[in-house]
Formats: C-alpha cells, structure tokens, sequence
C-alpha cells in the first residue's frame, strides 16, 4: 500500500501514529486503508486529532481546577459573608485566560485548517475536542470508525500506562 504513495506522503505517514494504525489494522480492508492513508496524509488530519486530544487532557486538567476553585470560592463567601470582585476575580480570570490560551494554540497549530467561528467554538471549555472531531468526521462513516477505534486504542495505553506507575509506586 505504501508504494502508492509519493514520498512526502510517505514521510506525512511515517510522522502519524494515527496512519502508522491504520496501516497495521486488518480490521480494514487494503482499499479501505488507501483511502484512508490518502484522506490522513492529504488533509493533515493528524494534527486535528492531536490538538483534539491535547484539548481533551485540556479539559480534564481545568476540570479538576474548576472543581477546585468554585467550591473553594463559594465556601470562602458563605464563612465571610461576602461576595466582591476581589472573590470573583480568581475563577473569572482562570476562564479568560484559559479561553485566550486556548484560542491562540487552536489557531496556531490548526492555521488554515479550520475558520474562525471554529476556532472560537473549539476553544470554548469542555467543548473543543469533540467538536472539532465531529467537524472532520461527520460525513465521513469510515473515517469515523477508525478515528474510534484509534482513540479507544491510546486510552487502553493511557489506562495501562497510570496503572503501570500506580503499580510501580505501591512496590
């Protein structure tokens, strides 16, 4: 299959783990993985499926900060009756700033790829990685079922890789 390819597909290939798996699967069919291979190489769908999962470790990360600092602040006001600006400043900022940071890494690393309004939508909280994969997976059923079958792959290998240092740290 590889010998279709030009050599800058190849070496785009070579620098994708998600084509490196869709290459190995023999769940796919050798048509099918062509078509696949070309659609991941030609449309740099790498790169959306790595910002889309740096926004889902993102998101889990502001999570466990958002989970932190809103009870912490309701319960700062309840014991001193108060609610100020100074109270709410923390979490407001948290979200802007987390916003803005968020709109700058989307667009810089998805350049030309998306618009604008999706950049904005993308970088809204908890929201971005599953709408920038529904944005280049909707139509596309075998796409789609590759890109599923490749996340719960590297969340199998998340979930093996914390046990193994949980594992390792309890010895």
């Amino acid at each position: 299959m590889m010998e279709k390819l030009s050599y800058q597909e190849k070496c785009a290939c070579s620098r994708s783990s998600f084509c490196k798996y869709v290459e190995r699967q023999e769940y796919f069919t050798v048509y099918e993985k062509e078509y696949l291979v070309k659609i991941i190489v030609n449309d740099n769908l790498s790169g959306v499926l790595y910002v889309s999962s740096v926004l889902v470790v993102w998101s889990f990360i502001a999570g466990i900060i958002d989970a932190v600092l809103f009870p912490g602040i309701i319960a700062y006001a309840i014991f001193h009756g108060v609610v100020d600006y100074k109270v709410l400043t923390p979490p407001v900022l948290f979200l802007l700033v987390n916003f803005l940071v968020k709109l700058i890494y989307i667009a810089s690393n998805l350049k030309d790829r998306v618009k604008r309004n999706d950049i904005f939508i993308s970088a809204l909280p908890y929201a971005g990685s599953a709408y920038l994969l529904k944005k280049f997976l909707i139509d596309d059923k075998l796409l789609s079922k590759a890109v599923v079958l490749y996340l719960k792959e590297k969340k199998l290998q998340a979930k093996d890789y914390f046990l193994n240092l949980i594992i390792k740290r309890n010895k």
